[in-house]
């Protein structure tokens, strides 16, 4: 069997190509659905829809969710990734007062992430709106921080690079 270090390496090569190739965002396994309600797609729903964010700072950051909502329940997808590596999964989760509180399993094994899907690990953060935003917050350790902001994005489409985007140190 391969390392990690080589199987994400490999996995983070055919994203960017399949980027290149088709303008798509980047996941190895998950298409990435979008909620099935017109009201839902105007915005409607505080989380569900399609979610990015990238950045080409340091080795690039590229993230890409997408939740739809059944009933009470959120399901989704994620990818997160840089130029050098990358990961997926799946979410679940309810809206609790104003926060997405989530449960989260990834596609291949991680020495100390998610458990391998099917199985989830439980309450591992939650997504919050800011404005027009989306922030996510994942627990490290026993503490939940800030991740990173999502906005909203169009299907199949990666995230937009900010033009004016400028890195510290670079």
């Amino acid at each position: 069997m391969f390392d990690r270090s080589f199987q994400r390496k490999v996995w983070t090569m055919l994203c960017l190509a399949g980027l290149a190739l088709s303008g798509s965002a980047c996941s190895a396994q998950n298409e990435r659905p979008t909620a099935t309600t017109a009201a839902t797609e105007a915005g409607a729903d505080p989380f569900a829809g399609d979610w990015g964010f990238s950045t080409r700072c340091s080795k690039g950051h590229y993230v890409g969710i997408t939740f739809k909502r059944e009933g009470d329940l959120y399901m989704g997808s994620w990818t997160d990734g840089s130029d050098l590596s990358g990961s997926d999964g799946k979410f679940e989760g309810h809206v609790r007062g104003k926060k997405l509180e989530y449960d989260a399993c990834s596609e291949v094994a991680q020495n100390g992430g998610y458990e391998v899907c099917p199985k989830f690990t439980r309450k591992v953060g939650y997504f919050e709106r800011e404005g027009e935003h989306l922030v996510w917050y994942q627990q490290y350790s026993k503490v939940i921080d800030r991740y990173l902001t999502l906005s909203r994005q169009p299907r199949f489409q990666a995230a937009p690079l900010d033009p004016a985007e400028t890195c510290a140190g670079e």
